[in-house]
Order: C-alpha cells, then sequence, then structure tokens
C-alpha cells in the first residue's frame, strides 16, 4: 500500500471511528440526561455504582482477550482460518469467564452493599451480573473489527450498542420502574445486541475447535499482560466514583457521575484515533517501518490536542450554564469538580490517549501497566486524603493529578521504547496558549459579556492554531479526515 494510500485509509477510518464515537457517546449522554432528570441525584449515583462495580468486574473477567483479539488479528488478517481459530477460542473463553463472574457477582452483592453503605446496590449487583457473559461476547465481536480494520463496521455496532442500551433504559424509567428497571433495561439491551452481533459476523468466520487449546493459551499469554494494565487503568478512573460512594452518599456519587460524564465528552476524538493506532502501531512494528510509525503517533497527539483545546476550554467557561441546562439545577455542584476534571482531560487527550495502545502494539504492555500502577496507586491514595475533608472537589483534584501523573511516565516509557521524537517547544507554546485564553477570559469577563468574552478568546485561539500550530499538510490531514466519510457515504 504506497504512502497516500494509507493517509487516506487512516483518515477514512478514523473519519468511521470519530463519526460512531461522537454518535455513541452524544446518546449516551443524552442517556445520563434523561437519569439525571427522572432519577434525580441519589437513583443516578446508584445507577453509577452499579456500573462502575460491574465496568470493573467486566474488565477483569475479560482477561485481556479483546485486546489480543486485536493485535492478532490484524497480524493476520489475510488468513481467514486463523481469524476463525481466534475468534471461536476468544468467545468460547469469554462464555466461562463471563459465567463464573457472573456467579461471583451475586454471591458478592450483598457484601458490597454493605461496604457502600447502600442496601438497594445488592439487587441492581445482582441483576446487572447476568450481563456478563453477553458483555464480554460484544467485547471480542468489536476486537474482531477492530483488528480487520472494518472500521465502518465497528462504527455502525458502537452507534447500535449505544441505541440499543438508551431504549431499553428509557422505556423502564418512563413507565415507573425506577433505577431498578434502567438496570435490567440495561441488561436485556446487551442480551440482544451480542445475538445480533454473533449472527453478522458469521459470514467473516467459521466456528472451529481446531487448535481451541492452543490458541486460547495464545490468547490468555498475551491477554494477562493487559489484564493488569487494563484493570489498574479502570480502577484508576473509577476509583474517585468507588470512594466518593465509601465516603459520602449516593446523592454525592450523583453530582460527580455529572461532571465526569461532562469531562468524558472530550475522549471522542482521542479514543477514536486510538482505536485506529493500536492496530495500526502493531502492523508498522511487525513490518519494522519505525519512520510511518513515529510520525503517525506525533500526528495523532497534534490533531487531538488541536481539537480538545477549543472545546475543553469552552466547556470550562460555560461550565455552570452548561450543566444547570441540561440536568437542572439540582447538579449545580458539579460544575467546580467539572472544571478540574477537564484539566486532565484536555492534558491526556492531547498527549497519550490518542497512542494509549502504543506500547501494547510493540509488544509492551508491561509499561502501561506499570504507567497505570503509578497513577492508580497515587489516586487511591489522594482521593482517601482529600476526599473526606474537600468532598467530590477533593476526587476532582486527586484525579486529575494521579492522570496527569501517569501521564507523564507514560510520555518518557514511548520515547524510549519507540523513539519517539516529540517536539517539546511545540507542546510549551500550545499549553502557554491554553493558560493565556485562560488569563484572557478571567480578566474580560470583570469588563464585559462572559459570553461575547468568551467567543472572542476562543476566536482567537482558533486563528492562532490553525496559523502557527498547523503545519500545510497538517491542515489537509483535517480536510481529508473531514471529508472522507462523507464522500464514501
Amino acid at each position: 500500500m504506497t504512502i497516500t494510500k494509507t493517509k487516506k485509509k487512516f483518515a477514512f477510518d478514523v473519519g468511521w471511528v470519530f463519526f460512531a464515537s461522537v454518535v455513541a457517546l452524544l446518546i449516551r449522554f443524552l442517556r445520563k440526561t434523561v437519569l439525571a432528570r427522572y432519577l434525580g441525584p441519589a437513583d443516578l449515583g446508584l445507577f453509577s455504582m452499579c456500573l462502575t462495580v460491574g465496568s470493573i468486574i467486566t474488565l477483569v473477567a475479560g482477561f485481556g482477550v479483546e485486546s489480543a483479539v486485536i493485535k492478532y488479528v490484524a497480524e493476520c488478517k489475510g488468513d481467514k482460518n486463523k481469524i476463525s481459530q481466534l475468534l471461536s477460542s476468544a468467545l468460547i473463553t469469554m462464555i466461562v469467564l463471563g459465567i463464573f463472574s457472573s456467579a461471583i457477582l451475586f454471591v458478592l452483592s450483598s457484601t458490597l452493599a454493605d461496604i457502600f453503605n447502600m442496601p438497594s446496590l445488592s439487587l441492581l449487583l445482582k441483576i446487572f451480573g447476568i450481563a456478563f457473559p453477553f458483555t464480554l461476547i460484544t467485547t471480542i465481536i468489536f476486537g474482531l473489527l477492530n483488528g480487520l480494520r472494518k472500521m465502518n463496521y465497528f462504527s455502525y455496532a458502537n452507534i447500535s450498542r449505544a441505541s440499543f442500551a438508551f431504549i431499553f433504559i428509557l422505556i423502564p424509567i418512563l413507565i415507573g420502574l425506577g433505577v431498578r428497571g434502567a438496570v435490567l433495561g440495561y441488561v436485556l439491551a446487551e442480551i440482544i445486541i451480542a445475538g445480533i452481533f454473533i449472527a453478522f459476523i458469521r459470514k467473516y468466520i467459521h466456528f472451529t475447535v481446531r487448535a481451541c487449546k492452543q490458541t486460547t493459551k495464545k490468547l490468555i499469554s498475551f491477554g494477562s499482560r493487559m489484564v493488569g494494565a487494563n484493570a489498574v487503568n479502570m480502577i484508576t478512573n473509577q476509583v474517585d466514583i468507588l470512594l466518593i460512594g465509601y465516603f459520602l452518599t449516593a446523592t454525592e456519587v450523583g453530582y460527580y457521575a455529572i461532571a465526569v460524564a461532562l469531562a468524558g465528552l472530550l475522549s471522542f476524538l482521542p479514543q477514536a484515533i486510538q482505536k485506529i493506532t493500536y492496530p495500526t502501531t502493531s502492523e508498522y512494528w511487525s513490518s519494522n517501518d519505525i519512520a510511518r510509525l513515529n510520525k503517525m503517533i506525533n500526528k495523532s497527539m497534534k490533531y487531538s490536542a488541536c481539537f480538545l483545546l477549543l472545546v475543553g476550554l469552552g466547556m470550562g467557561f460555560y461550565a455552570r450554564e452548561i450543566i444547570t441546562i441540561i440536568f437542572g439545577g439540582d447538579f449545580i455542584y458539579a460544575t467546580l469538580p467539572l472544571r478540574v476534571l477537564l484539566i486532565a482531560r484536555i492534558t491526556r487527550g492531547s498527549t497519550i490517549v490518542p497512542i494509549g495502545g502504543s506500547l501494547a502494539g510493540v509488544g509492551r504492555p508491561d509499561l502501561s501497566l506499570k504507567t497505570d500502577s503509578v497513577s492508580a496507586i497515587a489516586n487511591i491514595m489522594l482521593n482517601i486524603l482529600l476526599i473526606p475533608p474537600f468532598g467530590i472537589l477533593g476526587a476532582a483534584i486527586a484525579t486529575t493529578t494521579s492522570l496527569i501523573l501517569g501521564t507523564i511516565i507514560f510520555l518518557i516509557f514511548t520515547v524510549k521504547t519507540l523513539s519517539v521524537q516529540i517536539n517539546i517547544k511545540w507542546y510549551s507554546k500550545f499549553f502557554g496558549l491554553a493558560l493565556t485564553t485562560v488569563l484572557l477570559f478571567l480578566f474580560g469577563i470583570k469588563l464585559g459579556s462572559p459570553y461575547l468574552v468568551g467567543s472572542t478568546v476562543l476566536c482567537i485561539s482558533a486563528i492562532l492554531i490553525l496559523k502557527f500550530f498547523l503545519t500545510e499538510e497538517d491542515r489537509d490531514m483535517f480536510k481529508s479526515l473531514t471529508l472522507s466519510l462523507i464522500y464514501r457515504r
């Protein structure tokens, strides 16, 4: 494949995943809005706690097999027999692990409810556990599509999953079943979508038990190195919610969940890019194409940074208005935590999130584990220290600090392992622009309308980015990224 075709393919894939990520994220955000409006802070906190605990167990139960599937499918995507062996073994493994994890959660549900002093959580966890085998099956299907670089189908699947979950959660809420109905609807959606995905992939693979034992060992061997990093990363991102639930109440969890949901809106572009950079890194590394690998990494980081700065600053400037308009005045307490969390989202999204799978793609998931372990330990300690005196603001400060620490460590490992030359001067100017924009806004709102001031400084920042932070090649890539999906459709 020529360099030009590779660039077009990369732009097209990112365009698809970006489009799907935006749509799916908006659907999930709308779901959060509906839950907030109909359930209120306390029941929203219960729903968030249930999903947080369930997500951690699902990730551990998956044993990193999804990441292994992406890697090995990307390396042998021309061999249908090998892909069939990989997928068959992965699905069998996930069904077994899913059933086992469901039983474990059923047994532990009352204990977990007692730990967090939330009696209603016990039944919710029992209901949620039913979804584990089906959720794990779904992750394997996503891994297959990602590894094959079938990003159009990957995007359809992502949107479909979010849509089914929203519909099946919405209906029970509207008929008055409350938070129990919401959790049950989520489970039903996972069951149905897993069945649809299995029917769909049958045209790509044939199910076989040939070499199942050897293939399973191969998947588990790689996945076991990934599961630690993935689990620690999940804990890093979820421990604040868990500890808020432990130290405070479900209502505070509900407030904080809104801040996390809004800050999470910044993740869709860098995570969309990561879906492509992970298998592409594995592909380039296996062919020893280091020059293109390094260029892809630098471009991915730069493009994500330019986008997130403008969107993140805009959200920070008008955080209070955004929260009260969308979720109502009851959730105004989420304003300050949101502004703090945006700092980490912008920093990480501008650097490591777009290339978050690169170390695993070159066979070094252990480095991700080391990075995430340091970040997780720091996050746990800081949350324990800061939540009791400062509440959910303390949780936001602790999480932001630990995530930025992890960002620095990850970049050091990436530079050493992949010999990447990060343009420190470019990033210094970039974050200098961010700081200047914030200071201009804070000074300007004392003299005039915050809406006029905010719009003005953001427009000036956008012009400066286009003029001084992007090359002509970069601008062409943005144009290609924007138009590729439209033309293909």
